[in-house]
């Protein structure tokens, strides 16, 4: 009877054990109910974050780390080595929550805790697509920051080596140019505040200068009408300059034909034939000299015919005269 108690009591604390064991890792994360989805999520360096790290978003464990792949020979399209590939194990909810431009982070518990990984849902209007890999954020590289750091203060060392007066130096260079920077500031502060102005004018400028190329080239505007016009023109060039240099070749064989047949004499022939153009041309031009002229006497009065024009008794009669023979024509053989 005793070891039958004895039996149950074991019993009940080994159970009482595995309860609480489990519970334990559901709380840790280690055990999760429920479905899940993953995401691929690729790094340069883990960041010290291992496999079964959680995951969490705005702070709240959301899964876990599912799988750490080392790919030592793959590259991103620049070059850079991306050998890890993280396989994270997240609720539906987080995954539902991601956009395209999810971001994954290194973080810590506290500057010594143990690392893990924060999910950023992202603010794009697109949601992301679980099928992509997301390019997560590095953490720093204490130990490149420390090499770096060392080889900095390595080449400070052997400045200070060959000159120690250098920081002196420096730091006297440095005063000595801001005492100067502050004079030459102090001098032209009123040239300073000038080209200020000068500088506000001009952006204001600028800006009105956009603004009227704006107006303009909108629909209705002057420079939108006259590339509308340019388009016009270019479009019925391109259509009447194909014809119209089929015309002109036309026109320069044919040319070409008739300016073939001429010889050295027919062109000397030509040329006599100019030559007494021009000379009657001249004369033709010396005539009408003249006949101006002769007009301008006749209209000043000058002559006979010019009197005649001019005085309308001597017109009267001449015209009486003439009547008068045509009455009596036998008066111009017989006179009274």
């Amino acid at each position: 009877m005793d070891e039958s108690r004895l039996e149950l009591k074991v019993g009940a604390l080994v159970l009482a054990a595995v309860a609480g064991a489990f519970t334990l890792l559901v709380l840790m994360g280690e055990v999760s109910f429920g479905g899940g989805k993953t995401l691929q999520v690729d790094f340069a360096h883990t960041g010290n974050v291992v496999k079964n790290a959680p995951v969490k978003l705005g702070g709240v464990v959301v899964g876990k780390v599912a799988d750490v792949e080392l790919l030592a020979s793959r590259r991103d399209t620049d070059g850079t080595p991306m050998p890890v590939k993280m396989t994270l194990a997240i609720s539906n909810d987080a995954v539902e929550a991601l956009r395209s431009d999810v971001m994954v982070t290194v973080s810590s518990v506290g500057p010594l805790g143990e690392s893990y990984l924060e999910l950023w849902p992202g603010s794009a209007g697109t949601p992301h697509d679980p099928k992509l890999a997301v390019r997560g954020t590095d953490s720093p590289r204490i130990d490149v920051v420390s090499n770096r750091l060392a080889k900095f203060l390595d080449a400070a060392s052997k400045v200070l080596d060959s000159d120690p007066e250098v920081f002196t130096k420096l730091i006297g260079g440095v005063g000595g140019l801001t005492t100067t920077v502050d004079g030459v500031l102090t001098e032209n502060r009123g040239e300073f505040k000038t080209m200020a102005v000068e500088l506000a004018a001009a952006a204001k400028d600028l800006r009105a200068l956009a603004a009227a190329a704006r107006t303009q080239l909108e629909p209705g505007g002057k420079a939108n009408a006259l590339i509308d016009d340019a388009s016009a023109t270019a479009k019925l060039a391109r259509a009447e300059l194909p014809e119209l240099s089929k015309q002109a070749s036309v026109a320069i064989g044919g040319l070409a034909r008739v300016s073939g047949q001429f010889t050295e004499e027919d062109g000397a022939k030509l040329r006599a034939m100019i030559a007494k153009y021009q000379a009657a041309g001249e004369k033709v031009d010396a005539l009408a000299t003249r006949a101006d002229r002769l007009l301008a006497k006749i209209e000043a009065g000058e002559g006979s015919v010019g009197a005649v024009m001019k005085d309308p008794a001597v017109y009267d009669e001449l015209k009486a005269l003439l009547t008068d023979v045509r009455k009596n024509p036998w008066k111009l053989l017989w006179k009274d």
